[in-house]
């Protein structure tokens, strides 16, 4: 009597010939299970990073501005604390901070504590680090959920992506498209890791020499102000100029590509 063949899906070769490999369907299942725990700690991460924002003191510290405030005094304190190792210890909290929490907050501290050079340059590594390990974990925990999904358009979207990886992240970057949103779902898709870092690195630049160069001058007006006449100064109308600026780089963006402005929503019609 002969042996039966295990039960199981068989993968033939792409060469066409009759070598193959069986899969149990264990194996299978297995495979489906951790799928789904995957997708299932990363909703567990994302509900618990919302609790805190909306539902607790946290919240506070990021969602207005007297809390921003003192979040910023709160790390002075932690950065200035680690001494001639404060700067490290800044990009550290920045990096690990934004995998949950908005940039702005973190920018400004930087600027404030370092002022306006080294406090750019801190800004600069801890986005990027921060915006790398997010893209790192969206693609653990993400992608095998997405490949799921992204079928026709979809999938064709998400080919076109990993071809135009660093102009695509580039642009989103530049047009101040929300910094944890992107860095989670560009790790859902097909861009190559690369092409997301450097797209990410020059993208996020503009934006946080600006903020950071602002920030910083701020803290320098604050220390010297003695009349209304110091707000007229080459240090205080640049970084407000640069600043408002960067609200107009998405529109400029836009024109250079010959791009459509976005539609406005229409108004449901009453019943």
């Amino acid at each position: 009597m002969s042996k039966k063949e295990p039960q199981g899906v068989v993968l033939f070769s792409p060469q066409g010939k009759s070598r193959y490999s069986t899969i149990s369907r264990m194996e299978l299942l297995t495979g489906k299970r951790m799928k789904t725990l995957k997708v299932f700690v990363f909703l567990v991460f994302a509900g618990t990073v919302a609790y805190l924002l909306f539902f607790t003191s946290l919240g506070n510290l990021v969602l207005t501005p007297e809390g921003r405030k003192e979040l910023v005094g709160k790390i002075d304190l932690l950065v200035r604390a680690a001494g001639p190792f404060g700067p490290l210890f800044f990009v550290v909290i920045y990096t690990l901070g934004v995998l949950g929490l908005p940039a702005t907050p973190f920018n400004a501290a930087g600027a404030l504590i370092f002022g306006k050079v080294t406090g750019t340059i801190c800004n600069v590594v801890g986005a990027t680090l921060g915006a790398s390990l997010s893209f790192v974990l969206g693609r653990y925990f993400l992608r095998d959920f997405a490949k799921g999904l992204l079928l026709g358009k979809l999938g064709e979207l998400d080919r076109k992506a990993e071809k135009h990886g660093f102009s695509l992240v580039f642009y989103l970057r530049i047009v101040w498209f929300p910094f944890i949103f992107l860095n989670y779902g560009a790790g859902a898709t097909r861009i190559r890791f690369g092409d997301y870092f450097w797209g990410t690195f020059f993208g996020t630049m503009p934006a946080i020499v600006i903020a950071s160069y602002f920030f910083g001058s701020l803290k320098e007006i604050i220390a010297s102000y003695e009349g209304p006449g110091d707000l007229f100064q080459f240090d205080v109308l640049v970084p407000v100029g640069l600043l408002l600026f960067s609200f107009l780089l998405p529109a400029i963006v836009r024109k250079i590509r010959g791009e459509a402005p976005p539609k406005p929503v229409p108004a449901a019609e009453p019943e």
